[in-house]
């Protein structure tokens, strides 16, 4: 903010009436509880709409006043707090302090720090928290904090809070700000494809009222007095030429394949999308399964090609990775990878809950109106399914699991594999197959076994010691667990980690 004079900060202090969007220390040095309170104050910061919060050193709290601070964040070390929570052993590290805060708070927000060096002749340092264009809680190691009282606490623990805080996401989204305003009507039947649109959704509509109230219901323009804004979604989704869109063309999802398994390889096909995601959909699905490896079928005596990565599965992957893709990101776009052994299916941001809870907690979209949109258009499922078939439908042809990595705070990465024998799947391979199967199983209220497993991975009664040790890795790697600790050799079945076991029921 570079209009942040002192004379802005005397203003913010003497008018502020204990806001929980503004903090006052007098040399506060603890780095993990500066991060607990980045995460607080930018959290109340987005339930109050506001779009900074404060925390202020050389401010005494209650008083208000000046004291003045040593604290120097940019000469500072991190210093953190010991496991033990034992103050006196808190030691400077080597880590700068910046540096510190930077890597561990999450999403990437703007963080400014500014000196002032004469404020009624003391020395006041003020971190600035901006959480404009954020659309997820502000967690600090994973953790969303909240203020409470004097204490900073989970904001897990107030879920009302937590509601409001989600809530207030809905009233700035990229979704709805405006990619073309002050449009006629023929201009938008120029931009955007809305005969695909018409037909898709089976509508039999005539007459031009019907349709403009029809796109204003599915947020792809607005009613701006006698002419039209188009949304960012309906650009995005139905543009007919995204030049005509030069921010979100950027958006569009890029294809590549390249000749072998690896990126140095030369790349045979690079193609960016130039339509609207929801008109050329079918076509990136149409140039992902030209582009896979397909292997010789002689079933019944007659040769079939059959490719090596099922369509169910490209198709769940890329809409997911249209659909979850954080638009606050700026310098990155979904991209399809293709190489002869896997396809990567990447997208700018994190997920909104953990990965490997996907096919237990109920689906969360940091894109609401793009989810209902494409959700509309049957390219994703309204109902969170999308993943269950992806993994059942990797078990059916003997696939290893899919693996899912996030790239620190700016992208996530799904990864499907070509088929391998069990013999030939590394140990990080098994164990992620087991623990997708426990995990598909429990959701239908199943468990796994040695038997059920020998199944999964097409394997004979022979093979029963193998399974076992791999069972036994699984536990080891804490993924899944025994489902009856009671129960004898021959009933013994596992679920996942996150599962209840039968000892634990009934506990409350």
């Amino acid at each position: 903010m570079e209009n942040f004079t002192s004379d802005v900060l005397l203003e913010l202090i003497q008018n502020d009436n204990e806001s929980e969007t503004i903090e006052y220390k007098s040399n506060l040095n603890d780095t993990g509880q500066i991060c607990k309170y980045i995460s607080a104050l930018g959290n109340a910061a987005i339930a109050s709409l506001n779009p900074r919060a404060y925390l202020i050193w050389g401010v005494e709290d209650i008083t208000k006043k000046i004291i003045g601070t040593k604290f120097d964040p940019y000469t500072s070390k991190a210093r953190i707090l010991p496991k033990d929570g034992n103050k006196k052993r808190m030691k400077n590290s080597n880590y700068p302090f910046i540096t510190y805060i930077e890597e561990n708070i999450n999403p990437k927000i703007q963080l400014e720090w500014k000196e002032f060096k004469n404020v009624q002749g003391r020395r006041l340092v003020v971190l600035i928290i901006d959480v404009t264009h954020i659309n997820q809680p502000i967690k600090y190691k994973g953790v969303e904090y909240v203020r409470s009282g004097t204490s900073l606490k989970p904001l897990n623990e107030f879920p009302e809070k937590e509601r409001q805080i989600w809530k207030s996401f809905e009233s700035s989204k990229f979704e709805m700000e405006f990619a073309k305003t002050n449009v006629s009507y023929p201009d938008i039947e120029n931009l955007l494809d809305i005969n695909f649109y018409k037909r898709t959704i089976n509508m039999d509509i005539i007459h031009e009222s019907d349709i403009i109230q029809s796109l204003i219901e599915d947020n792809i323009i607005v009613s701006s007095g006698n002419s039209f804004d188009i949304t960012n979604l309906g650009a995005y989704t139905l543009a007919k030429d995204m030049n005509s869109f030069p921010h979100l063309k950027r958006r569009t999802v890029r294809i590549t394949k390249y000749e072998g398994n690896y990126k140095t390889d030369n790349a045979v096909y690079d193609a960016i999308g130039n339509m609207g995601i929801i008109v050329g959909f079918h076509n990136m699905i149409v140039n992902i399964m030209r582009h896979i490896p397909y292997v010789e079928d002689y079933t019944g005596g007659i040769r079939n090609d059959i490719p090596q990565f099922p369509e169910l599965v490209v198709r769940e992957l890329l809409a997911n990775t249209i659909a979850h893709q954080d638009f606050t990101i700026s310098g990155m776009r979904p991209m399809v990878e293709i190489f002869n052994n896997r396809i990567i299916f990447s997208n700018p941001g994190v997920p909104l809950i953990d990965p490997m809870r996907f096919l237990d907690f109920p689906p969360r979209s940091r894109n609401t109106e793009l989810a209902d949109l494409l959700g509309k258009f049957k390219i994703v499922e309204s109902r969170g399914t999308g993943i269950d078939k992806v993994v059942a439908s990797l078990e059916e042809h003997e696939l290893p699991a899919l693996e899912i990595l996030t790239k620190g705070t700016d992208a996530t990465q799904v990864t499907i594999h070509s088929k391998k024998l069990f013999k030939d799947m590394s140990p990080t391979e098994k164990n992620e197959s087991i623990y997708w199967n426990a995990c598909l199983h429990y959701v239908n209220d199943e468990q796994i076994n040695n038997a059920s497993l020998r199944k999964r991975f097409n394997l004979t009664s022979n093979d029963s010691s193998l399974i076992s040790k791999a069972i036994s890795n699984a536990i080891e790697a804490n993924l899944i667990k025994l489902y009856d600790e009671k129960a004898g050799r021959k009933f013994v079945s596992y679920i996942p980690f996150w599962g209840v076991s039968v000892q634990n029921r009934y506990k409350i």
